[in-house]
């Protein structure tokens, strides 16, 4: 077997989907995950389901030992793990104040904890693997919202995808004798099925919350459906971005991506500019 063989989380809808399709017509080998694997092989492309490069797993990101097993499985099947795409994850709407612990640490397990199982039961494979010229990938699907905590009622959302930032760009340290490379890919709004089902309210809102109440009904009514990203290209985006012989630490996908980027780096810029006396003055002066 030559061609490389790609393990993806989420792949039974939208971008992960997508990627799960893509990598198919193009002869890679992919192990694709699910919660539900029935519904997973009736939303794959029908010519696939037979597919030898296929394989549906069911798995449970928020049990260790679930990953654990999809990982020995793919192995069990393909040999090895060239790339990992870890794409699962959901957006728990709501403030802080508004939100359960429950939908706090859901939001966590799901967006983090998922993660980090599925590199930490990887990792001994992909520290042998060969096979890759440059070495496995690591890409972490992450999202602006994890550089730009500027969306009112997305705070917690915000912070699992921060956390993945700061996971990965530590990771890519980590694995830097073994060849291995860690990337996040920070999507803007790509038009898929995340707001119809990737998207979580608040249990208990609170109504004094009126411009997140607000928030949370524009994404619903002139949002959804309008995104300007195409999910399609956005795919073919991450798997060159895969097997490009030196990828980026940080993939920004799509110019609404790019534009809050470069709005929170001018904020940084102005925030150092500012503060800088004062930062300075802070070291011992012996």
């Amino acid at each position: 077997m030559s061609q490389k063989v790609f393990y993806i989380t989420g792949a039974s809808k939208g971008l992960g989907l997508i990627l799960t399709n893509q990598l198919l017509e193009r002869g890679f080998s992919v192990a694709a995950t699910s919660r539900n694997k029935q519904q997973l092989s009736k939303s794959v492309n029908s010519k696939f389901i037979t597919n030898e490069n296929f394989l549906p797993l069911e798995v449970d990101l928020t049990s260790d030992e679930s990953v654990k097993k999809s990982i020995e499985e793919t192995l069990s099947k393909f040999s090895r793990i060239d790339v990992i795409i870890n794409n699962a994850g959901y957006l728990q709407c709501g403030t802080i104040e508004e939100l359960t612990d429950k939908e706090v640490r859901d939001n966590f397990e799901c967006n983090v904890f998922g993660v980090i199982y599925v590199i930490r039961n990887a990792l001994p494979h992909l520290r042998t693997n060969k096979f890759f010229a440059n070495g496995p990938r690591i890409i972490n699907i992450s999202s602006i919202a994890g550089y730009t905590g500027g969306f009112p009622g997305f705070s917690i959302y915000s912070a699992t995808k921060f956390a993945l930032e700061g996971l990965t760009e530590g990771l890519n340290e980590d694995l830097k004798e073994f060849g291995i490379h860690a990337s996040t890919v920070l999507p803007g709004y790509f038009r898929t099925s995340f707001f119809d089902s990737g998207y979580n309210l608040p249990s208990n809102p609170i109504k004094e919350y009126t411009t997140v109440r607000k928030v949370e009904e524009i994404h619903e009514s002139q949002i959804n459906g309008n995104q300007p990203g195409d999910p399609e290209k956005g795919s073919k985006a991450i798997i060159d971005h895969a097997l490009s012989d030196n990828p980026s630490k940080n993939l920004f996908l799509g110019s609404d991506s790019i534009r809050y980027a470069n709005t929170k780096i001018e904020s940084i810029q102005n925030s150092l500019k500012l503060n800088f006396d004062i930062s300075i003055k802070t070291d011992f002066t012996n």
